[in-house]
């Protein structure tokens, strides 16, 4: 008789007392929908690591009997992948990622999009790090097809005049309307962030609890900015390093995303929450930090479409802002 669609994959007692004693356990923390031949590849990927994830955690919202009999295959296990399915409804970014956690048993937590495929040595490099640093409570690794995105001529005239920043030393920081940059060009050796994401980084299990997860005012799916509030909660704790040594590709598979307008709400109205609430900054603080943000944002969309003389994504994002700059101004809000 064939499982329930939403029956979790669990692995043995035996195998999870292994898991829960074994020192610098790693549990990759896995949300996936809809994206079966993206998650292969993930999963084909973690089995080559030189240093060996103990279990794989997917958060399926899927909806689909697709991630389960994929998961389901006998393979996985001869290849040394030890997989767990926790089945989540609806799609949430942080509510899927907070039941994978739940039932993780590893000292480390691999938190990865379901859609990137690691080089063999990629955890190993991070875990070195970790391993060697006391203070680390997280590392996140490089991307190998694709560069860290520079500012935009009109950001790096805010960075330069107004925040007093020189070229360049904006790399790895969280500034102004929560402003992160990675490096360009990428630096030989590890290198301190301010910030990870929740696609391509390793951290402490521990430093998660002790920061309080993930907060609970997301709007929507939650596609945009939880990584950055729970990397500033992270930061109160220890040390962040963007690891270069550590790379995989960001395939950005297009089943299950949000539309364009979706995206752009969840954008503003999640970054004014984490001004307001994690960073404690003042409503009117916050909201005028927003309002920079999408005047300097909606005005670079616009003339790069008119560059390229394609406006399709610049209505949708625009009443997508719009509709988050209403919500934030409603005297029920924040």
């Amino acid at each position: 008789m064939a499982a329930p669609a939403n029956a979790p994959i669990v692995i043995p007692i035996r195998a999870r007392y292994h898991l829960m004693n074994r020192p610098d356990s790693i549990s990759a923390i896995v949300p996936t929908i809809g994206r079966a031949d993206s998650l292969r590849a993930l999963l084909e990927s973690l089995s080559t690591q030189t240093y060996k994830v103990d279990e794989v955690v997917v958060a399926d919202a899927s909806g689909s009997d697709e991630t389960r009999l994929l998961l389901g295959e006998p393979q996985w296990r001869g290849l040394g992948l030890h997989l767990r399915r926790e089945v989540v409804d609806p799609p949430n970014a942080v509510s899927q990622r907070e039941a994978a956690i739940k039932i993780a048993t590893g000292e480390f937590l691999l938190f990865l999009d379901d859609d990137v495929i690691l080089e063999p040595e990629c955890v190993a490099h991070m875990m070195d790090l970790l391993k060697t640093n006391a203070d680390l409570v997280g590392v996140t690794a490089d991307f190998n097809n694709q560069a860290w995105p520079q500012p935009t001529r009109m950001w790096q005239w805010y960075l330069h005049y107004v925040l007093g920043l020189r070229k360049e030393e904006w790399q790895g920081r969280v500034v102004g309307p929560l402003l992160r940059f990675g490096y360009n060009p990428v630096p030989a050796g590890p290198a301190p962030m301010e910030w990870l994401g929740t696609g391509n980084s390793l951290i402490r299990h521990s430093a998660y609890q002790q920061a309080g997860g993930f907060s609970d005012f997301f709007l929507h799916r939650c596609t945009i900015n939880e990584d950055m509030d729970l990397s500033l909660k992270l930061s109160r704790i220890g040390r962040i390093l963007f690891c270069p040594a550590a790379r995989m590709s960001h395939h950005h598979a297009p089943e299950g995303r949000v539309t364009a307008m979706v995206a752009a709400e969840d954008d503003l109205f999640n970054r004014f929450a984490i001004l307001r609430h994690t960073l404690g900054m003042s409503r009117l603080r916050a909201f005028w930090l927003v309002a920079l943000y999408f005047g300097v944002e909606t005005t670079s969309h616009f003339l790069g479409c008119v560059r390229r003389l394609n406006f399709r994504n610049f209505f949708p994002r625009l009443k997508g802002h719009l509709r988050a700059l209403g919500r934030i101004s409603s005297p029920i809000s924040y």
